[in-house]
């Protein structure tokens, strides 16, 4: 019996088995994530070591260093966006165009302009 253990001695069966239980349970669920991180650096370290050979590698080939992808960055190099809104217009109208398509809109669902009275709870 361990000097942690707080189940009596009789115990200790079920004790060492819940622990083995546990420790089971965490590499399942750690294991795959580490094995995709090891896989994805010596992918990196291949593809970074490959480049530097003559004759067969990138850079005899002319071709761009492998590097990491990003999230910020298209691989052709424009930068992207994230935006929940709609996209950006083309500028030719602006903000007349998206006050009248927000009135066409408004006169589709009947919608009046005027602000409906509001009801108070007394």
């Amino acid at each position: 019996m361990s000097w942690t253990s707080i189940l009596p001695p009789s115990l200790v069966v079920l004790e060492t088995w819940i622990v083995r239980i546990f420790i089971l349970l965490g590499f399942l669920t750690i294991g795959p994530w580490a094995l995709l991180i090891i896989y994805d650096l010596m992918l990196y370290i291949f593809r970074a070591a490959i480049y530097e050979v003559p004759y067969i590698g990138g850079r005899a080939r002319g071709r761009q260093r492998p590097r990491a992808p990003s999230l910020a960055e298209r691989p052709s190099g424009r930068p992207r966006t994230f935006s929940i809104g709609p996209g950006i217009s083309s500028g030719s109208g602006g903000e007349n165009e998206d006050q009248e398509g927000f009135k066409q809109r408004r006169s589709k669902l009947n919608i009046s302009s005027e602000r409906p009275d509001i009801i108070e709870d007394e």
